[in-house]
């Protein structure tokens, strides 16, 4: 089916949802934004964190589109520190690791493409939710400066070693990752209309 319309298969299988969990209603197009207060977001985010659901599924039998609120929603919950973070089930089997600067740099590319997914990040590279999520707090604190992904606490790298053309390029493998996330949403939004 994804190959005869020219569709990927991940808007198929949210299509799918949206049918299963909202009905034929759930694949109309709608053409005004729907505005949510401020206690049903909150509400939302925190029957997510006790949940076992992913979160595509969780948002949408919830009267979501898509998971992209709901992610919003939890990254915003979690700047403005209304409640601290506990963490679900799932993510507190993870402990913490020892991560050299390469690997967090690698770890927060791969994060911007899918999505701020703190969990995918958590399964994926085996680190602590808290570790991840800290990571990307700092670096976007920081005015997306990638020196912000460093362990101060130890040694440096020295300066002589960590030149311009260093930071320039660990700061181009960061906004790169930022751009091909922004063209693949901007590209399925014109796929969607022309649907």
């Amino acid at each position: 089916v994804a190959k005869k319309y020219a569709v990927g298969k991940k808007t198929i299988r949210t299509w799918g949802y949206l049918y299963e969990y909202q009905g034929i209603d759930g694949l109309r197009s709608t053409h005004n934004n729907h505005r949510y207060s401020r206690e049903f977001k909150l509400s939302l985010v925190q029957q997510y964190q006790k949940s076992d659901e992913s979160l595509e599924i969780f948002a949408i039998k919830h009267g979501l589109k898509s998971k992209t609120q709901l992610s919003d929603w939890i990254m915003q919950y979690n700047e403005s520190n209304l409640k601290a973070y506990t963490p679900r089930k799932r993510d507190s089997k993870m402990s913490g690791r020892k991560t050299d600067f390469e690997e967090r740099l690698t770890i927060i590319e791969e994060l911007i493409r899918h999505d701020v997914n703190y969990n995918w990040a958590v399964e994926k590279y085996h680190i602590s939710y808290q570790q991840v999520y800290g990571w990307y707090q700092k670096y976007r604190k920081s005015g997306n400066d990638p020196e912000s992904l460093r362990d101060r606490r130890g040694k440096a790298k020295p300066e002589e070693k960590w030149t311009e053309v260093d930071r320039l390029k660990a700061e181009n493998r960061l906004l790169r990752a930022q751009l091909e996330k922004q063209e693949m949403e901007i590209a399925f939004a014109k796929k969607l209309t022309e649907i």
